[in-house]
């Protein structure tokens, strides 16, 4: 299967699942071609993008299927061929230019023209997990919903927003793509989740703006030249630099160190029986400040564990077993791993407000 986007009424291989919603893109796969047309393109791309079609048809002695797909009226089959190179973004026509540059060592390519780009994630128009797809929505507050799930792509760190009524099936496609997103970039990004009420960072993200740049070198920079000449520069500037003419030979000083006899009595009174606790106890404390904020293997005892129920998942204590009002989250008392940090799950039950975790 070959991707391409028409440009200026030719065809640009493409190898990402990135559309735009100004442009048209053919989805080749010998005996079936897609034209995906997008809500925003033009008349003359609509045709250009028919004629490249038929062109490849041609080419094949018409032996080749045309199937034209609308903007919003993607079909199951179509969804299924496309998804194999990854989740399908929609995003407005001046995003697309920065998304498809690829990736060298060091800062990401083409990051100055980058511009932070939200995403909703959601389930609700989608019967089948795979046919979901990822949806630009306007860069801000405003744009979120409880109901579903947000991804926030700032070039160097990705942010996953989680509202409080969104489904497991929404829960784990962000998180698939989040990590799509960080592997196509190199593992330069930073994947962080946030629940709905615990998201203050990322609510700071969405009011600096979309053309905020997350990485520290480009911000700095940008910063600094806005700040100018402070007194620090200009003093710097006044030092004169140091000739080597005018370094002077030092003799060096011969210290003569004093030597103290210490008696048999004297090494004695220093020596201190330790018991074997107290090395456990030191033991212990080296460990935990190796793993601050937190040891890996150790969990909140305010929260009961329980053995994972067969069947639907069901609140210990009520007995609850309504999906909806039984709520999954970070459990940021059960720290699994402590580098990379990697938080366990736990569960609360909307009837009886009851926390707990699974084993």
């Amino acid at each position: 299967m070959k991707l391409y986007l028409i440009d200026q009424g030719n065809l640009k291989e493409i190898k990402k699942n990135i559309f735009s919603s100004g442009d048209v893109y053919l989805v080749d796969m010998d005996t079936i071609i897609y034209v995906w047309i997008g809500n925003k393109c033009s008349v003359d791309e609509k045709t250009a993008g028919a004629a490249q079609a038929r062109t490849l048809d041609q080419q094949r002695g018409g032996a080749a299927k045309i199937i034209t797909v609308d903007q919003g009226q993607e079909s199951k089959e179509f969804m299924s061929t496309i998804t194999s190179l990854g989740a399908m973004k929609i995003v407005e026509k001046n995003y697309a230019k920065t998304l498809l540059k690829d990736v060298s060592t060091g800062d990401w390519a083409g990051f100055n023209e980058w511009k932070n780009v939200l995403y909703r994630v959601s389930s609700e128009e989608f019967e089948d997990i795979n046919a979901m797809k990822m949806l630009q929505v306007p860069y801000k507050k405003e744009s979120l919903v409880s109901e579903d799930c947000f991804i926030a792509d700032l070039g160097n760190k990705v942010y996953i927003w989680q509202g409080k009524a969104c489904t497991v099936k929404e829960r784990v496609k962000a998180g698939q793509w989040a990590r799509a997103i960080d592997a196509d970039r190199a593992g330069l990004q930073q994947e962080t989740i946030f629940e709905e009420g615990d998201d203050a960072e990322f609510f700071t993200a969405l009011s600096r703006g979309e053309d905020y740049k997350e990485s520290d070198a480009v911000q700095l920079k940008a910063e600094s030249v806005l700040e100018g000449e402070d007194e620090d520069d200009r003093v710097a500037k006044a030092i004169q630099p140091e000739l080597k003419s005018e370094i002077k030979d030092v003799a060096p000083k011969v210290v003569k160190a004093e030597l103290k006899k210490v008696s048999p009595e004297e090494v004695k009174a220093e020596v201190k029986k330790v018991s074997p606790e107290e090395v456990k106890a030191d033991i212990s404390a080296i460990k935990s400040s190796g793993a601050a904020p937190g040891i890996p293997g150790k969990t909140d005892p305010s929260i009961i564990t329980v053995s994972p129920a067969e069947g639907r998942r069901k609140c210990p204590e009520c007995n609850n077993d309504n999906h909806l009002m039984i709520h999954e989250s970070v459990d940021k008392g059960n720290i699994i791993l402590d580098y990379p940090r990697l938080y366990g799950k736990k569960f609360t039950c909307g009837q009886c407000g009851l926390q707990w975790r699974e084993r």
